[in-house]
């Protein structure tokens, strides 16, 4: 395995156990998301820091507030290394809470993730003509896909609101996508919208992400549909000699033998090698002339929208346990 992959991973599995050892009570697989997002951003954890912004959005948030419980924690480790100022950015996120439900985003655990999108997306001062085009979004993805929209793709309308892109593309990219063999869910939609990203012609990115999980199937890694959007990030990457794919498999099965991290199963640590090896490719990529601008800011939205996904299925847990 390259070395570069190796040092990511190493850092990735120190951050995992400083923050179990810190956060005990914590849910396992939000330390695992918070582990990532700093690895792939080349970081150590600063776990007094994470424990003083979440102290302050306790300080700021009421019992019933949606910051509360696994989202406090996530939030928290992810703006520890994200934002300059994490007390700023809590500010300004719970300040734009208020104009997000004021368009139509209810109240739940997935709104902190839609925030914490807006936060690293937007850079306007107009939060709520911006606010107002990414419900408008959603509510057209909830038209066409009423049984598979719900709060966790508000983070993902907020990331496709600030990168213009079009809805009569996502619905090409689903249609071809089921054409040619993905099932119809809940992921495929998240896959298309990540395949929107890029300005290539849709049928090539399509058959270019078939190739990427007919490669995985023949390496016996069985790819559910909830861990499509793995693919899509890959599938976006420059690659013509395919080595990207026999490091993915190597990253993957490199992760998934490590301690606390083979309970995960194949699907969450396909998400973490894909996340990986994609910010591995923008480093270095980042000077190179034959790589747009538009595509490494596009596949760092990628990223944040796999953390998107894993915080929201962290949040559903929750939840359900609290149910139950």
């Amino acid at each position: 395995m390259k070395l570069e992959y190796e040092k990511k991973i190493e850092l990735m599995m120190s951050n995992f156990e400083s923050l179990r050892n810190a956060f005990k009570w914590e849910h396992d697989l939000a330390s695992h998301l918070i582990a990532l997002n700093c690895a792939i951003r080349g970081k150590e954890l600063d776990i007094q820091k994470i424990k003083d912004i979440k102290s302050y959005i306790k300080s700021e948030t009421g019992m019933f507030s949606p910051f509360r419980g696994v989202s406090s924690y996530v939030i928290s480790g992810l703006l520890s290394v994200g934002q300059k100022n994490p007390t700023e950015a809590v500010n300004s996120m719970l300040a734009n809470e208020k104009i997000l439900k004021s368009t139509g985003f209810k109240n739940s655990s997935y709104l902190p993730t839609a925030l914490y999108t807006l936060e690293n997306v937007y850079d306007g001062v107009d939060v709520n003509h911006f606010s107002k085009k990414a419900m408008t979004i959603y509510r057209e993805m909830k038209d066409n896909h009423p049984f598979l929209t719900s709060g966790d793709d508000y983070a993902l309308a907020i990331l496709l609101a600030s990168a213009d892109r079009q809805l009569n593309a996502l619905e090409k990219y689903y249609d071809m996508l089921n054409e040619f063999g993905f099932r119809k869910s809940n992921g495929l939609q998240m896959l298309s919208h990540i395949l929107a990203f890029s300005d290539k012609d849709i049928r090539d990115n399509v058959v270019r992400c078939e190739k990427v999980y007919a490669f995985l199937k023949s390496q016996g890694v069985k790819v559910y549909s909830e861990y499509y959007p793995a693919l899509g990030v890959i599938s976006l990457l420059d690659d013509e000699k395919d080595e990207i794919l026999d490091d993915l498999v190597e990253v993957l099965n490199f992760i998934k033998n490590q301690k606390g991290y083979k309970w995960l199963g194949k699907g969450m640590n396909l998400l973490i090698a894909s996340a990986i090896i994609t910010s591995e490719y923008i480093e270095n990529k980042s000077n190179d002339t034959l790589v747009s601008t538009t595509l490494s800011i596009s596949i760092e939205a990628i990223i944040a929208a796999q953390q998107a996904a894993m915080i929201t299925a962290i949040s559903a847990a929750t939840v359900a346990a609290a149910s139950n």
